[in-house]
């Protein structure tokens, strides 16, 4: 039985789409789940069983040195084009384009990759792959659960099968995380909204410590609330990267706004770091930047991805806004270059930037053969529905993640 399932689960990484819909470029699901669009699969998930990282990795800051930057191709396209431009251009990295056009005007193809495996959306930064690296140098992924694996199992399967074709070795996280409610610096803190102890709502708050500190090598976890907390995130995901960013070890960008929650929720997250003193010694600097919530879309600077010194932040059409943003980065990162790409289509979405990107750190990308062992088992899942909010809802929430056999 278990050589049946592990059959049946090769057919699925090699399966050329799994999802109830259609990729559709010029109509792309949000960040949250579309049910107009997408439907539930309540029958036993394929979930991987891997090891966590062994102890010389750890989960590097974002504006440390990048070797690659992950993108989905799955929807605003021009946008992509953008970022792609900016990464190995002035960024100097490389870029992974997952089923991707052959080509990207603008992108030089010694700098390009092309990933011939099946995604359903965008949201690369949510359900892609946490670029891990050893002190010698070794580049390695960690993969989480996918919040949304129940509707988007491409997505859930991507970072295993970018593994495979990029020959990286990949560890697990039996945990459901998104990457943009992840924040690190470098000396091994974790910085992430309290939603993702409402997404493991069957486990104790330390046992998903554990597990992040298991997977990350990360030392402290520093938690925030997000705007609407606890119940439906305003900004539409309750990620930590749609209000904050850190640019370096000592310095924080925040996104401020003039009305709630947007308003208190920044107001918490800046006392946070008011007078206390970084891990480099030096005394956190907060530098803020203007954000506004229209017609249900909350516009942020927050969302942006730093490259090799490279930040390409979010530019949105009539905001008088974006010299300022431009500045603060600039404030924060002597030296920087900073590459505003258009994001009106995408943030109406929940997501921008950072979003759509994630970046690989710079190192060896061969594996060992031995640590690609990642083949899917199917395993029982024990579910208690909670049914989110009205409005842009999100998965529901898991009483229990994997119960063994």
């Amino acid at each position: 039985m278990k050589t049946f399932a592990k059959i049946i689960g090769l057919l699925f990484l090699g399966s050329i789409s799994t999802a109830a819909f259609a990729k559709d470029l010029s109509n792309p699901l949000p960040n949250w789940v579309d049910h107009s669009r997408e439907q539930i699969n309540k029958s036993q998930q394929v979930l991987p069983t891997r090891a966590a990282p062994p102890a010389d990795f750890r989960l590097p800051a974002e504006y440390e040195p990048v070797g690659a930057v992950v993108i989905s191709w799955a929807g605003y396209t021009d946008m992509l084009t953008g970022i792609a431009k900016a990464v190995t251009g002035p960024g100097k990295a490389q870029l992974w384009a997952v089923d991707a056009p052959a080509s990207i005007p603008g992108v030089p193809a010694a700098s390009y990759s092309q990933i011939n495996v099946p995604v359903d959306t965008v949201w690369s930064r949510d359900y892609g792959p946490y670029g891990i690296s050893a002190k010698t140098g070794k580049v390695a992924i960690v993969d989480s659960i996918y919040r949304h694996y129940q509707y988007r199992k491409n997505d859930d399967a991507m970072p295993a099968n970018l593994g495979k074709v990029k020959k990286i070795a990949v560890y697990g996280m039996q945990l459901i995380l998104d990457g943009g409610n992840v924040m690190v610096d470098s000396y091994g803190n974790l910085f992430m909204t309290k939603r993702t102890y409402i997404w493991n709502s069957g486990m104790s708050q330390s046992q998903v410590d554990t597990i992040l500190k298991d997977s990350f090598k990360v030392k402290n976890i520093y938690t925030f609330d997000y705007s609407g907390y606890p119940g439906e995130p305003a900004d539409g995901t309750g990620h930590i990267d749609m209000f904050m960013k850190l640019l370096n070890d000592h310095t924080v960008l925040v996104s401020v706004a003039a009305t709630e929650p947007f308003k208190s929720n920044s107001e918490k997250a800046m006392a946070f770091f008011k007078g206390k003193t970084a891990p480099d010694g030096q005394p956190y600097k907060i530098i803020t930047v203007k954000g506004w919530s229209e017609s249900g879309t909350w516009y942020t600077y927050t969302n942006s991805t730093i490259v090799n010194n490279v930040a390409i932040i979010p530019s949105y059409s009539g905001s008088q806004t974006e010299a300022a943003a431009k500045a603060a980065y600039e404030a924060g990162m002597p030296g920087v270059t900073v590459v505003p790409v258009p994001s009106d289509d995408s943030i109406t979405a929940g997501g921008s930037i950072h979003c759509t990107t994630q970046t690989i750190p710079k190192g060896t990308f061969k594996a060992p053969d031995a640590s690609i062992t990642d083949v899917p088992e199917f395993r029982d899942m024990t579910l208690t529905w909670t049914p989110e909010a009205p409005g842009k809802t999100d998965s529901v929430s898991l009483n229990q993640l994997i119960s063994s056999k």
